[in-house]
């Protein structure tokens, strides 16, 4: 009787395979990224140059804003300010340098860590799947990702009157910045047992990196190499392009490509360097289960309530130079239909805000599909723990945490304003700009909420609610939208605070439209089958 073989596979086995797998299981993030990534860039580009259409308005521009430390500080150094394409590069500033790598740390762990933590990625290699092909397919699929947002950003930028030769460097600069924070998050699912724990680590990476950034660039020190954040900037795009930020990101994304091939070779699958702390040795059943989803939901609600109280405190302290460059500067109060430099900074900051603190509710809709696609709501569900005591608990503490991220930078915006300015009546504007935001926030958490009970993948789509509350804050007059448009903002239809008079009509229709939603959404979830468990 013949002995049975041993299967023996090549490390890279079955890659086209896992490639063609990962694009298909996969392509709603991969697409997402890219979309999101080109969307802020075009249409910066495109409000910048309704803002600054001729050469003396640029030029007015280089010698306030451009010229002005908070901004630097914020957004990074700017070159060839001269310019439309200096400027874009500008003002895409801290929100590209915060979306570039968070959404390529964050592509790169759903893509490995996500997948082993489920339990696909075990089935697949204990077959005839190479031990390193699920890493291999998601570093060609990350690159590909890579690829074609420069290629797309650099048509868009084109297609809006920026030089073609600088779009393409600025293009190639942001591809390779998302490119390298990636390949971060390729070695964190590597080191960490837990997708959450993964992408914790790589937030905290990236607000590290930004703020060693902000430090080097506001203190104007000769150091701008010590961040990868510091690096884009300096590719110089429209003024004399510089090559070596781009050499600098790809020998990085070499050397830590290298390091998760060996992790990923020597280690066991399934297993990580950082390992989750056991939970409570008792019933799960008897667990509250608003103390659940807090539990869970913390690792993505800190880094929110960190950054944006940490945008705030910026806005606030260094509200007075900052409005003092803007009224130096009437054609940006004009284009975006101002009056006051102060109104600018607020509203600005309110944008932030409540963008954020929307983004909590949908990171906790994305959390229990999480859970639920991996069996473990399942199992929970399986106990004495009913689905309307789980519903109405996680929805209950994800609500009440959007709310005090909005409330908390309210607050640290107010009193660090008042204490620049010494007038106390910016600490109560700010106080009213959270006040009355906080129904819209709700209204958008109460959409994750009915989202999430169609499905674990539904509640992806409330980003574009968030991105476009972004877009009408910041770009809504530069692109000359219809009212119509900028009403699809929940924020935008209750009113520009602190320019306009909220609505109470509005805000009382969505209060109500809120709490409509989460009755639906409630029934929705106990009526559907769970994915998986």
């Amino acid at each position: 009787m013949s002995r049975p073989r041993l299967l023996v596979t090549r490390p890279l086995t079955g890659l086209p395979r896992m490639m063609i797998l990962g694009l298909r299981t996969s392509w709603p993030s991969l697409t997402l990224s890219t979309w999101a990534c080109v969307t802020l860039v075009v249409a910066v580009a495109v409000g910048v140059k309704g803002l600054y259409p001729t050469s003396a308005a640029r030029a007015e521009y280089a010698a306030t804003a451009g010229a002005s430390i908070p901004s630097t500080a914020f957004n990074g150094r700017g070159y060839g300010l001269a310019s439309l394409g200096g400027i874009t590069g500008v003002e895409v500033g801290f929100m590209g340098q915060i979306l570039f790598p968070v959404l390529g740390l964050l592509t790169a762990i759903r893509l490995t860590r996500r997948e082993e933590e489920t339990g696909r990625t075990e089935l697949l290699t204990a077959s005839r799947v190479g031990r390193l092909a699920p890493l291999a397919a998601a570093t060609m699929l990350l690159a590909l990702t890579a690829a074609a947002t420069g290629l797309l950003m650099a048509v868009g930028m084109t297609a809006a009157g920026l030089p073609a030769r600088g779009s393409a460097w600025y293009a190639a600069g942001a591809g390779a910045c998302m490119l390298f924070f990636a390949v971060v998050g390729l070695l964190l699912g590597q080191l960490c047992q837990q997708a959450v724990t993964a992408r914790q680590l790589g937030i905290g990476i990236v607000l590290m990196a930004f703020l060693v950034r902000f430090i080097v660039d506001g203190l104007e020190w000769e150091a701008t190499w010590a961040s990868p954040l510091g690096w884009l900037p300096e590719v110089r795009a429209f003024d004399d392009p510089q090559a070596w930020p781009l050499m600098a990101y790809g020998t990085a994304s070499l050397v830590l490509l290298v390091a998760c091939a060996i992790a990923a070779w020597h280690r066991d699958v399934g297993a990580g360097v950082f390992t989750p702390r056991p939970g409570p040795a008792h019933d799960p059943a008897r667990q509250a289960a608003w103390r659940l989803a807090l539990v869970l939901e913390r690792t993505t609600t800190t880094p929110f309530l960190a950054l944006t109280c940490l945008w705030t405190l910026f806005i606030g302290l260094f509200s007075e130079e900052m409005t003092r460059i803007i009224q130096a500067n009437p054609s940006t109060l004009a284009a975006m239909g101002l009056e006051r430099g102060t109104d600018l900074m607020a509203a600005m900051a309110a944008t932030v805000m409540v963008a954020a603190a929307a983004a909590v509710s949908v990171q906790g809709a994305a959390r229990l599909g999480a859970e639920e696609s991996i069996g473990r709501l399942g199992l929970l569900l399986s106990t004495r723990c009913s689905r309307a005591r789980l519903w109405v608990g996680w929805w209950a503490t994800t609500l009440v945490s959007s709310a005090v991220v909005l409330i908390a930078s309210a607050l640290l915006l107010g009193l660090s304003t008042w204490a620049t300015s010494g007038q106390k009546e910016a600490f109560d504007t700010a106080l009213e700009i959270g006040g009355y935001y906080l129904v819209p926030v709700l209204l958008v958490g109460s959409v994750s909420a009915l989202l999430a009970a169609l499905g674990p993948r539904w509640p992806m789509l409330n980003w574009t609610i968030i991105l476009w509350t972004a877009v009408i804050g910041f770009l809504a007059e530069a692109l000359d939208l219809p009212e119509w448009a900028r009403d699809l903002s929940p924020a935008h239809a209750v009113g520009v605070l602190p320019v306009d008079d909220a609505d109470p009509r509005v805000i009382v229709g969505q209060g109500v439209a809120a709490v409509i939603t989460l009755i639906a959404s409630l029934l929705a979830f106990r009526r559907r089958s769970l994915r998986a468990g």
